[in-house]
């Protein structure tokens, strides 16, 4: 019997057309489900986080364990996105993250165009393990206009961060800023800047040993730049002086004052030591009465004058600019038009 009979049959019982469909539609099928699995959807997922438990710090890393991780992927602790995306593998990334604050977080995967996957309560960023405390700083708000400038006043308690104590007269904006080793005051065009005293909520951290005082992760200190959460949006504030939280007394004092006859024959009563910060706020002295100048020779003369200091309590005594103050201390007066240093010669009040 033939293979195929004249009648194009296979075996004298199917028709070598249908032969050949039937092997092309079987062969097809491996093929489909290769090309199925190697390019459908597939769909990414976290595993797991670690570190999943931290404390805060100005900057920190997490690393990622996954299926199906893609290059081109995002991910947030909460509401914040991290920096970058350090794609790995399919099965692992590493992100880095800045400024979060103390809280149990989701952490949230995204493509390109939304979330992928979540895991609820993934990381928690612990409290210090140092205590919470609070810092009062003097400094300004800038970046303002006169109806925002007009809002911010006294009292007005600010998200996450404190509350204003004092508010002062806006004047033109000015942001100091770092220039190598010196700090270089850039204007800001149009814009008004608001001196005021904040109460700071921060919590201790220490780095390397030393310990600091930090609000949203920014360490308080002399010429810092911060953004404040207000009622009527983020708003720069520059720290100009800090302080303790303990209230400020004023405190009669006497100096003995020395230096040259042309600085000495400047120094008159109403002039204010600011420490060299241009704030209605920021005065620590101001001097009451000027007493007759005595020249010492050799091109140098003294005078005594008479003070009222703003001064805080200390463990160990008055407190001046947060440095003790008593008999014997010296200091220098950073007025508007000189800096002349003396030494103490009486307190009138009592040590706390």
């Amino acid at each position: 019997m033939a293979i195929v009979d004249e009648r194009g049959r296979l075996f004298g019982r199917w028709n070598l057309l249908d032969v050949a469909l039937a092997i092309l539609i079987l062969g097809l099928i491996p093929l489909g489900y290769a090309s199925w699995v190697l390019f459908r959807d597939q769909p990414p997922r976290l595993v797991s986080v670690s570190p999943n438990r931290m404390e805060p710090a100005p900057e920190f890393r997490v690393t990622i364990k996954g299926e199906n991780l893609r290059p081109y992927m995002r991910l947030s602790i909460g509401l914040q996105q991290g920096r970058d995306f350090i794609f790995k593998s399919t099965q692992e990334a590493e992100v880095p993250f800045v400024g979060i604050p103390p809280g149990q977080y989701d952490v949230v995967l995204y493509d390109q165009a939304q979330e992928r996957f979540r895991l609820p309560n993934a990381v928690t960023i612990s409290s210090s393990s140092l205590p919470s405390t609070e810092l009062v700083i003097v400094g300004a708000f800038g970046n303002l206009d006169a109806a925002s400038a007009a809002k911010l006043t006294a009292g007005m308690q600010l998200p996450g961060v404190g509350e204003i104590i004092s508010a002062g007269k806006a004047v033109p904006d000015v942001t100091q800023v770092f220039s190598g080793s010196k700090l270089i005051a850039v204007p800001i065009p149009n814009a008004l800047r608001l001196p005021a005293v904040v109460r700071f909520h921060c919590y201790v951290r220490t780095q390397a040993g030393n310990p600091f005082c930090t609000s949203d992760d920014v360490t308080m200190a002399p010429n810092v730049l911060v953004m404040v959460s207000t009622p009527i949006g983020k708003i720069p504030f520059q720290v100009q002086r800090v302080r303790s939280a303990q209230p400020i007394v004023s405190v009669p004092f006497a100096m003995r004052l020395q230096a040259s006859p042309s600085v000495i024959e400047k120094i008159k009563a109403g002039d204010r030591d600011l420490g060299g910060v241009a704030n209605e706020f920021a005065e620590l002295s101001r001097i009451e009465s000027v007493g007759p100048i005595r020249s010492l020779g050799a091109g140098l003369s003294e005078v005594d004058v008479k003070l009222i200091g703003q001064l805080q309590h200390g463990d160990a005594g008055w407190l001046y600019d947060s440095t003790p103050i008593r008999i014997g201390s010296t200091i220098t007066l950073h007025t508007t038009i000189a800096d002349v240093t003396g030494i103490v010669t009486d307190i009138s009040a009592a040590h706390p």
